[in-house]
Parts: C-alpha cells; sequence; structure tokens
C-alpha cells in the first residue's frame, strides 16, 4: 500500500496544499510549528482517528472558525492496485466521509482499508512512562490482529471493578469477604490467562523483532532486550497448552493476597498490574538509557508493529516517523533515511542537514503551513 496523493483546505494551520508523493520515502522539513505534524496528522483523521487522538472540531483553523474543512486522500491498495481516494469534510459543524464515492457513517468505519504504523514523540512514554502505557500498547497491538482480545480485557475489566468494589466497601470478615469475591475471582482468572494469551501472543515476536532492528539501527553496537513482567506467573514462558493449571495459580495468586488487600482496598495481582521491562547492554533502559536510545527503542517497537503487520495481513504499511531524527546520532539516521525497506516512509525533522546524505525520494520545506518541494 502507498498513498499517492494528499489535498487538504483549511486543516489546522494548513490553508492549501496538495502533494503528489514518492512510493518509497517522503521528509518534510521545517522549523516547529510550520504544519508538518498537521500534514501527517490528516492522513490519520481519514483512516480512523487523529493519533494525536483531537476531535474534529478542533480540525477547524483557530483563526476562521467557519472555514470548511476538505481532505482527500489518494492512495493505492495491494489487492486490486488502484488508486482510491477518500474524502473527508468538516462544514458547520457537520462531518462528511465518503469512500470511492460511497458515504461512511464516519472515519472509523475506514479503520483498515489502509494500515499504517505512526510514531509520534510521545510514543518515548512506551520506554520510560507508566506501566499503564506499556500495559495500553500491547493490547492495542493485540487488537489490531484480533477484536476478540477487547472482548477478553473488558470482561476482565469489569470483574476487576466489582472485585475492587467489593474490597473498598467490604466491612466483613476474611471469611465473608472471600466468599464475596470467589465469583468474581473466577472471572478474573479465567479472562486474565486469555488477556495474557493476547499479550505475549505479539510480545513473543515484538521482542525478536525490535532487538533484530535496534542492532541494524545502531550497526551492531548496541543490544536491545524486553522481558513482560506478570504478576501472577512471575515470567514470559508460559504453557498455554495447561489451562487448568494455569487457572488453579491465577486463583491461588489472587486468593493469597486477601489480607493485604482488604487493608489497601484493591487488587494486587492481575493482567492489569503486569509490565514489560526494557534493557540496552544489559542495563534498564528507564534508568540508564540516553535520549536517543529511548527514541531508537521506541521505533524499533513500532517498526516491529510494522512488520507483524505485514506478516499478518500480506501487505506493506504506510509507517509515518515524526520528529524522529532528533537525538540522534549519524548511524541511526542513515538507517531511518536508507534502510526501512518494503514501506512507504513519510518523515518530519526539523534541521535540513539531515538530509544532506539523501539519496532517493522526495522532500518539501514547510512554513506556515505551506509546502514547497526543494528535490
Amino acid at each position: 500500500m502507498y498513498i499517492t496523493r494528499l489535498c487538504i483546505n483549511n486543516f489546522r494551520n494548513i490553508k492549501n496544499a496538495e502533494l503528489c508523493f514518492d512510493k518509497n520515502l517522503n521528509i518534510f522539513v521545517g522549523r516547529n510549528a510550520q504544519g508538518k505534524t498537521n500534514l501527517c496528522e490528516a492522513v490519520s483523521v481519514c483512516l480512523g482517528q487523529s493519533f494525536r487522538h483531537a476531535r474534529f472540531q478542533q480540525y477547524v483553523p483557530a483563526d476562521d472558525p467557519k472555514a470548511e474543512v476538505k481532505i482527500k486522500l489518494f492512495f493505492i491498495d495491494d489487492i486490486t492496485e488502484r488508486e482510491n481516494v477518500i474524502d473527508y469534510t468538516i462544514c458547520k459543524n457537520n462531518l462528511s466521509v465518503t469512500y470511492n464515492g460511497i458515504k461512511m457513517k464516519d472515519a472509523a468505519e475506514l479503520y483498515g482499508v489502509l494500515k499504517y504504523v505512526v510514531f509520534i514523540p510521545e510514543h518515548l512514554s512506551l520506554i520510560k512512562g507508566s506501566p499503564e502505557v506499556r500495559r495500553d500498547y500491547l493490547d492495542d497491538v493485540a487488537l489490531m490482529q484480533t477484536k476478540t482480545h477487547l472482548k477478553k480485557l473488558s470482561r476482565y475489566n469489569k470483574g476487576l471493578k466489582q472485585r475492587n468494589n467489593i474490597l473498598s466497601n467490604s466491612s466483613e470478615s476474611p471469611e465473608k469477604t472471600a466468599a464475596l469475591l470467589a465469583p468474581w475471582n473466577e472471572i478474573l482468572a479465567a479472562e486474565g490467562i486469555n488477556v495474557t494469551y493476547g499479550r505475549l501472543k505479539y510480545f513473543s515476536f515484538l521482542k525478536k523483532c525490535a532487538a533484530e532492528i535496534y542492532s541494524d539501527l545502531t550497526n551492531g553496537a548496541e543490544k536491545l532486550s524486553m522481558e513482560y513482567v506478570s504478576s501472577v506467573f512471575k515470567t514470559d514462558s508460559i504453557d498455554f497448552n495447561n489451562v487448568d493449571k494455569l487457572y488453579k495459580k491465577y486463583l491461588a495468586e489472587l486468593e493469597k493476597n486477601l489480607t493485604a488487600e482488604m487493608k489497601l482496598r484493591f487488587t494486587l495481582a492481575g493482567v492489569h498490574r503486569d509490565d514489560v521491562n526494557f534493557f540496552v547492554n544489559g542495563m534498564p533502559a528507564r534508568d540508564f538509557a540516553s535520549q536517543g536510545q529511548l527514541r531508537s527503542a521506541a521505533l524499533a517497537l513500532k517498526l516491529s508493529e510494522a512488520e507483524i503487520i505485514r506478516r499478518k495481513n500480506k501487505t506493506d504499511p504506510v509507517v509515518i516517523l515524526d520528529d524522529i531524527l532528533s537525538e540522534l546520532d549519524s548511524v541511526r539516521r542513515d538507517y531511518i533515511l536508507h534502510h526501512i525497506e518494503k514501506s512507504q516512509v513519510f518523515i518530519t525533522c526539523c534541521n535540513i542537514d539531515d538530509l544532506a546524505t539523501l539519496q532517493n525520494g522526495k522532500a518539501w520545506n514547510a512554513e506556515n503551513g505551506c509546502f514547497t518541494e526543494i528535490r
């Protein structure tokens, strides 16, 4: 899959832009707040939702609240090999989306018609942020491949909420509290195993692929490793063939924490407490990694995500890399500019010197929402 053209009118600070893209590499260079990220965001807006998670009312230019927002995205898919077009319009606070002339309820209906992976600076929190960010990421990766993961996760979270409500409000004895918790323990154990399986099914691939990409990114000078930390099973090497054994282990872990949980009034073990640890050259990344190493690790994760899509869906996703080159040395920049293969790549950066070694592709200068092709 690859994007051929993009036409934008009145999207954030982009008044009027029409760009024809290279099939492989496209770079947008310019100072901050000139429209580079807005241009990339316009792509995601047409395909489900903004990677900034903004509401569509926020796309209207701040200096012209009555302006009509129009985005036209043209792309070639791998199945028909024909050019498809998405028309996205906001007029008088009303949203209209069509796909090849067919009206959609909203852009969410088009999620997946063009596969893409995006890196934004906020993704550094995947390495150094809270455990919740990493859990959500693994769940998102699993959901990308199978929607049944959402059902398992939803049932787990509902059971967890009920269990925590009992712990928070119960004034009963430990015996009676244990009896009240028992049915919810069973739900958490059953669905917790399912959620763990969904996460680890793709984690094992991420772990291997990210390590390979990170090694290539650093020309073999550094190594990235990852481990899934299960609060119940204490390992990421879990034999899911013996579900009954796992179920009993999960129940036992929930039951043994009762005294502490009655004091703290929340559930101490389960997939909602799991985490992922990252190591660069054997050292914990969250404590010792430089900004360049954190950025490289997050990039390796996102490119591994693209590889999952490639193998699962038999298609090459578009890769969008926003502000990826800053804080990277020349070796890592060279890899990004010249060695991300198969996918069409969009890169934003601030320093035109980063393009000095550029061999192929197209580049534009971004200034005040205008884009001028410079090569």
